[in-house]
Order: C-alpha cells, then structure tokens, then sequence
C-alpha cells in the first residue's frame, strides 16, 4: 500500500472493530465454536458406521445409513438456530449426490467413499474462485458464521473488518490457502479410496483429515494473528507502507 494512500495517513485510523458491550474483536473461529459441526457431521456419521457395518449387507448400505446422522444434525440446527451449519450441509450434500450415484452404479461403495471428498475438492475451487467473482473470499463468510454467530452487533464488527485493507489482503491469502489444501485433501482421500477396502480406508480417512484440516486451521489462526501483530508493530513506528 501506498506510505500517502487514504488508509495510512496516520497511524492511529487503522483500529481493528470489536463489540462495543464486551470489547469481543473479530478473528478466527475457535475449537470450541466449529466441533459441535466437526462431530455432528463427521465423527458421529463414522461412528455409526463402525456400529452397523457387521450388521447389515454390504460396506454401501452401511455407508448409506452413516449419512442420517449428517442429515439429522442439519436439521436440528435449523431448527434450534434457523440456519443452515456450513460443515453439516456439505456432509448431507455429498451423502444425497453419493447414494444417487451408487444407486444408478448397483450400490458402488467406491462412490459412497469419495462422496466428501468430490465436494471438498468443489470447494476448494469454490474458494478460489471467490477472489475473483465474488465481493468477498469465500472464508471471509465461512468466519463470520463461526465466529460471530447469530449475534448482529458482533456480526457488524466482523463486517467492519473488509474496510481494513490489511484485513482484505489477509482473507484472500487464508482463502487461497484453504482452497489448494482442499483439493490437495480431497486428491489424496480419491487416492487412499482406491486403493483401501472400506473398513481401513474409513480408519484412515479421519486421520487425513485431522491433518489437513488441523493444519489449515492452525495456519489460519496464527498468519491472522501474525497479520495482525505485524500492522500493530508498524504503526508502533510510525509505518503506515502495510
């Protein structure tokens, strides 16, 4: 950015927004806000499987009756909060287009398997292509719902942080960040999928995961919070060039 642009005149106009009742500022969501999602749409549906895949006919039926849960969460949050959970969605989603397309293939538990990973992998491109059609990165929204929540004034406050150029620069690199690393996520779990039986694809499939997602979340944590130390330390000096 320019030292003269309209942002840096002076170092004390950049001031991050918070809520004005408790002084909550705007950042990444936390562990505790995305696991009732994490476990809802994806631990529960796992275990499930566990449960029942000695019980019925095939690893496809098993699959299939591992995706009610999915189902039943994005319903119950609907319900309880009149809004759709982002995690369970794409969960529901994939199980709805995976069935459709194992039903019409005689039951393939190929497909059932990479169902997520064919709309993770969507995604991702859905995130990169939000920095260029869309007003704002795709994780920019995917944040706010996390960690504002429902909550309007917390809501304007993250809302307030696209008037900050830093933070604009700071949401499309974290989105392009998310988007290669879902489909390089969703290309090894094809891979682990092809050449896995069920059962221990489905063990290692959770770890993967935990590793990419894990990983995509600690770097969004930390480069938002170096991001914004960074800006803070400039201003301290009088640089305003952020």
């Amino acid at each position: 950015m320019d030292r003269d642009g309209p942002v840096g005149e002076s170092a004390t106009e950049l001031v991050y927004p918070s809520d004005p009742r408790d002084g909550w500022e705007p950042g990444p969501p936390s562990v505790k806000a995305v696991a009732p999602s994490a476990i809802g749409g994806a631990i529960v549906p796992l275990g499930v499987y566990y449960a029942i895949r000695h019980q019925v006919h095939g690893d496809a039926t098993a699959l299939a009756i591992a995706g009610i849960p999915a189902a039943l969460w994005v319903g119950f949050t609907w319900l309880r909060r009149r809004r759709v959970d982002p995690i369970g969605a794409v969960v529901l989603f994939g199980f709805i287009a995976g069935l459709t397309v194992s039903a019409s293939l005689g039951g393939n538990a190929f497909v059932l398997k990479v169902r997520d990973s064919v709309f993770t992998a969507l995604f991702g491109v859905l995130c990169l292509l939000s920095l260029r059609f869309m007003p704002r990165p795709m994780m920019f929204y995917i944040g706010r719902v996390f960690s504002a929540g429902e909550d309007p004034e917390r809501i304007n406050a993250y809302d307030a942080l696209w008037d900050l150029p830093p933070a604009r620069r700071t949401f499309a690199i974290i989105t392009t960040v998310w988007g290669i690393g879902l489909i390089c996520e969703a290309s090894a779990r094809v891979t682990l999928a092809a050449i896995l039986p069920t059962g221990p694809f489905l063990a290692a499939s959770p770890a993967l995961a935990a590793v990419a997602f894990g990983g995509m979340f600690a770097f969004t944590a930390w480069y938002s919070r170096w991001s914004r130390e960074r800006v803070q330390a400039q201003q301290a000096v009088g640089m305003t060039d952020v």
